[in-house]
């Protein structure tokens, strides 16, 4: 089968790879099992970037701060600082500002999701501001992991520590994202086939479940006015929600297997899902109708076949900044940077073997791809 439509991956603008960041740890046996990264995410002012660079580790840079450094080397290897606060990178030079700043830490359970929540809600202005809190971070900006054994935890990000830890899923936390509008409510998609709906400025009391159809749930997006929510799982349908109500608004059909991503366009408009049947469908958000769908696979597998292991699953998918492009990563070893204006073939690519995430920084213009 061929991989594109009309035209060769020659005839495809390569992207441009800026730096590749290998975690001294996976070479210290620090896990157990592999060093995946499941997760890679931008903090929401672009100050940070982290990902899970091992089974239960986590690293933080401090991206506006390190970036120049990493832009020097296309390889770079990560430093790690133990709980004692020992640097473990033989190759590190005190004069470098990007192994003195990264902080990597143990978060205790093999991490699979990961988002950063940025609080910008005056309490004093809520409707029933907490009386107490054991809640409480260094800056506005908090780091949440969810993990396979279905517990949430939260981080203080400019130290590492442990702030609160939420417990009611029953499953692996597959997705987190807090919302949009700055007052750190999280929502939580589990394999145990539920969302779930925190507040952690009310001491991460959780306040809302909401199901789809008891089968395990992918991931979840907010979109950007935090007024409608849209899940993704085990199933050919993408649900939308209206989080006024609480009540399922939509549900998109036109996958033939099961959706494993999602996202919204920065302006709310438009809906991307991406599903283990070779395609990224474009929706329209209001309507819930089909605009474009990017393939992946040429000649697109037959419906009869479309729920089989076709060998280019689509792990993750991001919406740029510009609303005009999307990223997606594939089991068929390429990132596709795509035009949402065209759907013939993509507008770059780039060979990433083993990807499983990727996330457009919130200027647009940098993308990282894990895997």
């Amino acid at each position: 089968m061929a991989n594109l439509r009309n035209c060769s991956k020659d005839e495809i603008p390569s992207a441009t790879l800026i730096t590749e960041l290998t975690p001294v740890h996976t070479n210290q046996k620090l896990q157990t099992l592999g060093s995946e990264s499941w997760c890679c995410v931008f903090s929401p002012d672009e100050s940070y970037f982290a990902w899970s660079s091992g089974n239960c580790i986590v690293t933080l840079i401090p991206w506006s701060f390190c970036k120049q450094t990493l832009f020097k080397s296309q390889k770079v290897t990560v430093p790690y600082k133990s709980d004692s606060g020992v640097l473990i990178d033989s190759k590190h030079e005190a004069n470098d500002c990007f192994g003195c700043n990264t902080v990597s830490f143990n978060t205790g359970h093999i991490v699979r999701s990961m988002t950063f929540g940025l609080s910008t809600v005056n309490l004093e202005k809520r409707s029933s501001p907490p009386f107490w809190s054991r809640f409480s971070s260094s800056k506005d900006l908090v780091l949440a992991t969810g993990h396979i054994n279905g517990r949430i935890r939260t981080w203080d990000v400019l130290t590492g520590k442990l702030i609160l830890e939420l417990i009611d899923h029953s499953d692996m936390v597959s997705h987190l994202t807090f919302s949009p509008v700055g007052n750190l409510v999280l929502m939580s998609s589990s394999y145990d086939g539920s969302l779930k709906v925190w507040d952690l400025h009310e001491d991460g009391n959780m306040f809302q479940t909401l199901k789809m159809n008891n089968k395990p749930i992918y991931s979840c997006c907010w979109s950007p006015d935090a007024k409608s929510l849209v899940s993704v799982g085990m199933c050919k349908l993408v649900y939308v929600w209206d989080m006024k109500t609480l009540k399922v608004k939509y549900k998109l059909q036109g996958h033939q297997h099961d959706v494993v991503a999602c996202a919204f366009s920065p302006d709310g408009c438009l809906i991307v899902s991406a599903s283990w049947d070779t395609r990224v469908i474009l929706w329209d958000s209001h309507n819930g109708k089909i605009l474009k769908t990017f393939g992946h696979l040429y000649p697109s597998p037959h419906p009869i076949y479309a729920c089989g292991d076709n060998g280019t699953w689509i792990r993750d998918v991001s919406f740029s900044s510009d609303g005009a492009h999307i990223a997606t990563v594939a089991d068929d070893g390429y990132l596709r940077i795509w035009d949402i204006t065209l759907e013939e073939s993509p507008e770059a690519m780039a060979p990433v073997e083993n990807s499983l995430c990727c996330r457009f920084a919130p200027s647009g213009h940098i993308l990282a791809v894990g895997g």
